[in-house]
């Protein structure tokens, strides 16, 4: 009896979870649709056969955003990925990675790396040279005593 009762309940949070997960809007499978996920993640875009591909808009419930191309379900090809913390990615994709020319920026007020831009190629989603971009703002060396 107790077994039973256990699998029903098991059974009944199992399918609330699963119903979260829904097309609220148009096509999700073949065209224009959107959809929100069991985790709360939403995406708005175009689809195919089921999964994202074209242009659409992903907004994470963590509080990131990307807007981009999407190909077979994963960020592919040009696209703009804003985090919650104000970072962003402006650049090309492949496989869900930085991958090609980009620049990222870091906007983390008081930190020696704010506003800091790095500008060039990304593999595999990390940088692989750098290049100097001027700010505008002169350096100077530190005095010594």
């Amino acid at each position: 009896m107790m077994r039973t009762l256990f699998l029903l309940i098991a059974l009944a949070l199992g399918t609330n979870a699963a119903s979260l997960a829904q097309c609220i809007e148009g096509n999700c499978y073949d065209g224009n649709g959107k959809f929100l996920f069991e985790n709360g993640d939403m995406f708005n875009g175009l689809w195919k056969k089921g999964l994202q591909d074209g242009y659409g808009v992903y907004d994470f419930r963590n509080g990131d955003v990307y807007k981009g191309a999407w190909k077979a379900g994963k960020m592919d090809g040009r696209g703009t990925y804003v985090y919650a913390n104000g970072d962003k990615y402006i650049g090309m994709w492949k496989d869900a990675k930085m991958e090609g020319r980009g620049h990222f920026h870091w906007s983390l007020p008081g930190d020696l790396m704010s506003n800091a831009i790095y500008e060039g190629n990304f593999k595999a989603g990390k940088p692989v040279n750098i290049e100097v971009k001027d700010t505008g703002v002169p350096s100077q060396a530190p005095k010594m005593k």
